[in-house]
């Protein structure tokens, strides 16, 4: 991109994007940690305080808003102290939560992770995987519906916890056809035949190896890979992320390289959700798949290169990409 392509920045503000996909509460309890427990070897953690942020499906809204644009939130939340948690973080940073849809049987997921002096010392994940129920799934297709028209781009955050079943992916997906509105997904699992006819995918490059079944070592074998998947899914492109090797894009039976922008790396926390928040505003705006791809890449970038931020905001990446093709 060059300084000529600066004017679609302009194109990306106040976006609406309909985020679905498995809402997650994540929880850090913050220790310190002076002696071992008797009972058993292992560290006696003493809690300093803990701190709560929305994860999953959840933090992709946040990005997005965080990036000037509006989601609305869809999935299902349990009847639980989680869930209370989530909406006060959702309506202390104007996020909706109209789109939560309570269910009867799971629980919110929740994933808790026991830090001490800035080390992981354990996670503890309370969920239940298995696919929502019929009526939930309906209520979830309804409140689809009933936005559906005064969206943008959909965005599909996948992480295999019941929520994107097979059967609503698909109903998604014909509904978003109907009207030419664009289906970023990010997926999961290795078969992604559920996600068939959406507009583009984005997994990493294991989760790509793994749907494909090889481990390809050749850029030729990654394209030849990617444009076969892209044939069998039926979608328009396929965007990898390959972590220190920046991305690749296949489309139309080309395949562009976009190298990382990042100088250094202290923190991936977050990078996923941000490419895919931006890459779905990119492409709600109408601008086409390469840019959008880049400013994803500009986005990730920032983040990457910031100890424990999850979020950038367009400004910053506007400010980032304006000293990029000024270099």
């Amino acid at each position: 991109m060059t300084s000529r392509d600066k004017n679609f920045f302009k194109h990306l503000h106040a976006k609406k994007i309909l985020v679905i996909g498995d809402i997650m509460l994540d929880e850090y309890h913050w220790c310190k940690v002076s002696r071992i427990s008797p009972e058993a070897p292992v560290p006696i953690c003493q809690v300093e305080k803990t701190t709560s942020v929305p994860g999953g499906a959840a933090n992709v809204a946040l990005n997005i808003q965080t990036l000037g644009s509006t989601s609305l939130l869809l999935g299902v939340v349990g009847k639980d102290a989680a869930a209370h948690s989530l909406k006060k973080i959702f309506n202390k940073t104007k996020l909706s939560v109209e789109g939560f849809t309570t269910s009867p049987t799971k629980p919110t997921i929740l994933k808790t992770r026991v830090v001490a002096h800035q080390q992981h010392v354990v996670r503890v994940d309370h969920e239940d995987a298995s696919p929502i129920a019929g009526p939930t799934q309906k209520r979830l297709l309804d409140l689809i519906k009933s936005h559906i028209d005064q969206t943008d781009a959909i965005l599909l955050s996948d992480y295999q916890k019941g929520t994107l079943t097979k059967s609503l992916c698909q109903k998604i997906i014909t509904l978003a056809k109907e009207r030419n509105i664009h289906v970023i997904v990010d997926p999961k699992g290795d078969n992604y035949l559920k996600y068939k006819g959406a507009t583009i995918l984005t997994p990493n490059f294991k989760e790509f190896s793994t749907v494909i079944k090889k481990s390809p070592t050749t850029e030729k074998q990654i394209f030849d890979e990617a444009q076969k998947l892209i044939k069998k899914l039926q979608i328009k492109a396929l965007l990898i992320t390959r972590s220190e090797k920046g991305m690749s894009l296949i489309k139309d039976g080309i395949k562009t390289d976009i190298p990382t922008q990042a100088k250094e790396v202290y923190d991936i926390t977050g990078a996923g959700d941000t490419v895919i928040s931006m890459l779905s505003i990119g492409l709600a705006a109408n601008i086409d798949f390469d840019k959008a791809a880049y400013l994803a890449n500009f986005a990730a970038g920032i983040v990457v290169a910031q100890v424990g931020t999850s979020t950038t905001t367009l400004n910053e990446i506007e400010s980032t990409y304006s000293k990029a093709i000024r270099a």
